[in-house]
């Protein structure tokens, strides 16, 4: 806009031309400024895009492109890459801002040309005795232009180890001679003939076709051969549908195609392969064959790529208002077009209008489609409705019973089915207030095969397309089941004593609540709703066999049974003081004993002086006195009264003891203080030991 902004707006494109070998990818890049406030105001990026023809039409939107380029920005740059190029053009980008006059295309645009190749075939030249021609790899579109490697074929063979961009060959009469530039085979040129006109070739009239689903058409292309042709016909690259798969199929051979292939009547060097109502899976490479009587093609060459696309509605932007809501939308395919396909509009079935585009109001209910105008019958797009608030639909009535199956439907009133295409989710929540929300599934029908107790939740559906999304009231699922087995329980433990209160609980799961029945000794007792039995101020007549049923109109189920003993008050009394007498003697006599055993510990101890040895002084006359004064004198009690564990004697001042002569003395005498008897286990001389000092008595104590 010359006079009216300043310097300090603009913007610069990365390269200004660009060569693009058909079917690549280009990426096409443009840095721009403007100042950060113009008036005192910030001015700020509202919008930026690219366009070819129309400065006011988004690329992105264009149907000729739509799904094939991508838009993104970094700051002030920006880029448009550009998939599957297949048509030269000029791309022009632009960018918006807040200020009033702050609208800035950037000129002049970027030229992109599509690469085409060809074969040159320069004059002979006569060396050797034979011609030969030096074959030229060359751009008929975009020059200069000078790729390092190429690729060579012959009669659609690749030729090993050549890489140049000229290739020489001898006289050649009957062969045909492609080339590519490396790493983009599927660009490769044309077959040209080097001597003749009449070489093994074929040139394909289109090499990507894009049909609407249910129409028909026509593959083409153009054939020499040198000799005659015996055998002719189409075929599919992918192997994934053949009978054999190492071997090419004639179309018409094919049960995939039968009655849909026909090759109407050709005229010489032409073939034409017609498919009728096209189907999503007729998408594959199309190729021609022939054979001669010294000629067999096997070319790797690519063919004619067939996609079956479907129309489609695209919304490019909503606005609601109050009760309905304008959207404006873009009618398109899956696959891009050379010549791009005329569109018409219906509105509840009804035409409105021709073209990609269309804004349009809407309500709740209304639907939208669009058709290619040439297949208005057969290629309609999906229905795009304005989705009303959906309802939560059960597969039958009446109570949920437990272990049955249950299927929950996501209804939309007034909705075709079969011709919308709807996003449905499905969410659950259980009745606590801290349990959380799970995505169940999407799909429009949630079923459950057998349905269990826990599933009992609040269930409820979302529909969403491009218009919006809506939610249905949610619906509880209570799943009713049996009662499960009870558990009894007492409220006392032990001896129940007449006149204390005893509760009985019953305890089992089931829904709806069970009522319970209570039974003694299998009779009938009482029905209530309430779980608990109670035997206030027991008696012993209420003792007994108790046991309860579990019951709701699902099922009925009982307990284990709980014996209640009852004991009388002074019974029970009198056996306490018994206990206590018992309790009361075994105490004395543990007493008595525990006293007993210390006495006789403490004076057994005692007769042990230096280490238990046992000496007598003046043991001969001692021993004399003590034995005369014993003569069998003491009776066989008060022998019996004390056996000493060991009995030493030690060494007299004369020398050693004789056993054998030293007279017998009665042991208990030689300690005239012991009253308790004591047992000694061995007797026995002492060879030598010290002498005690002091008399005998002294050392018996």
């Amino acid at each position: 806009m010359p006079g009216l902004l300043s310097a300090e707006w603009g913007g610069t494109y990365t390269e200004e031309e660009i060569c693009a070998i058909k079917g690549s990818t280009v990426k096409l890049q443009c840095s721009f400024k403007f100042p950060p406030t113009e008036g005192g105001r910030e001015i700020k990026v509202k919008e930026t895009f690219w366009f070819t023809k129309d400065p006011n039409e988004d690329l992105r939107l264009d149907p000729q492109y739509f799904g094939g380029v991508q838009s993104e920005c970094h700051g002030n740059i920006c880029s448009l890459t550009i998939a599957d190029v297949r048509r030269s053009d000029e791309y022009t980008f632009r960018f918006t801002t807040n200020h009033s006059r702050g609208d800035f295309i950037v000129t002049p645009a970027v030229k992109v040309t599509v690469i085409d190749l060809k074969v040159q075939v320069p004059k002979f030249i006569y060396a050797h005795g034979t011609h030969w021609y030096d074959l030229k790899c060359v751009s008929t579109t975009c020059s200069p232009w000078s790729p390092s490697s190429y690729i060579w074929y012959k009669n659609g063979e690749k030729i090993q180890n050549e890489k140049s961009q000229v290739y020489t060959v001898e006289h050649d009469y009957k062969d045909s001679y492609s080339c590519a530039v490396r790493g983009h085979e599927q660009a490769v040129s044309p077959p040209e003939c080097v001597a003749y006109t009449s070489c093994n070739k074929v040139v394909y009239s289109k090499r990507h076709i894009c049909a609407i689903q249910g129409s028909s058409l026509d593959i083409k292309c153009e054939y020499t051969s040198y000799g005659y042709t015996q055998k002719k016909f189409w075929y599919r690259t992918d192997s994934s549908h053949r009978r054999n798969p190492s071997m090419t199929e004639d179309l018409r051979s094919d049960p995939q195609y039968e009655g849909r292939v026909e090759l109407p009547s050709e005229t010489s060097g032409n073939s034409t392969l017609r498919i009728k109502n096209v189907r999503q899976n007729d998408s594959a490479e199309y190729r021609f064959k022939f054979t001669t009587s010294g000629f067999k093609r096997r070319s790797i060459l690519p063919g004619s790529t067939l996609t079956v696309a479907a129309v489609q509605v695209q919304v490019m932007s909503v606005t609601v208002e109050d009760s309905h809501l304008v959207a404006q939308m873009l009618c398109h395919t899956s696959c891009l077009p050379e010549a791009p396909f005329s569109f018409v509009w219906q509105h509840n079935g009804k035409y409105i209008k021709n073209g990609a585009k269309v804004e349009v109001t809407l309500s709740p209910g209304d639907y939208i489609t669009c058709a290619a105008q040439q297949h208005q019958h057969i290629s309609i797009s999906p229905h795009l409705y304005v989705l009303k608030r959906p309802s939560v639909s059960l597969s039958h009535t009446g109570d949920i019973l437990e272990g049955r199956p249950l299927t929950l439907t996501c209804y939309i009133d007034n909705f075709n089915y079969s011709s919308a295409t709807v996003d449905y989710c499905w969410y659950n929540k259980k009745k606590n207030v801290s349990s959380k929300v799970r995505v169940l599934k999407k799909d429009r029908q949630l079923v459950f095969k057998s349905i269990k107790s826990s599933d009992s939740a609040e269930y409820w559906c979302t529909v969403e397309n491009q218009l919006g999304k809506k939610t249905s009231e949610p619906v509880f699922i209570d799943v009713h089941y049996p009662p499960r087995r009870p558990s009894l329980f007492v409220s006392l433990s032990g001896v129940i004593v007449e006149g204390q209160s005893v509760n009985l609980t019953c305890s089992s799961n089931a829904n709806p609540a069970a009522n319970y029945t209570w039974y003694k000794d299998n009779q009938f007792l009482t029905q209530k709703k309430k779980n608990r039995y109670s035997l206030t101020s027991i008696r012993p007549e209420d003792a007994g066999t108790f046991h309860c049923m579990s019951e709701n109109k699902h099922g009925r189920v009982n307990s284990s049974s709980v014996v209640i003993n009852v004991q009388r008050y002074w019974v029970l009394t009198m056996a306490a003081a018994v206990g206590s007498v018992v309790v009361l003697v075994v105490l004395v006599l543990t007493a008595f004993l525990v006293l007993r055993k210390k006495r006789q510990s403490k004076k057994s101890n005692a007769q042990y002086v230096r280490g238990g040895t046992f000496y007598l002084n003046s043991l001969s006359s001692t021993c004399e006195s003590r034995a005369g004064a014993a003569g069998g004198e003491a009776p066989n009690q008060e022998r019996n009264e004390v056996v000493y564990s060991q009995v030493c004697f030690a060494n007299s001042s004369d020398g050693p003891v004789d056993a054998s002569t030293t007279p017998v003395v009665p042991l208990r005498r030689l300690v005239e203080e012991e009253k308790d008897g004591l047992v000694y286990a061995t007797v026995k001389n002492c060879v030598s030991g010290p002498k005690p000092q002091g008399g005998a008595g002294e050392n018996l104590n």
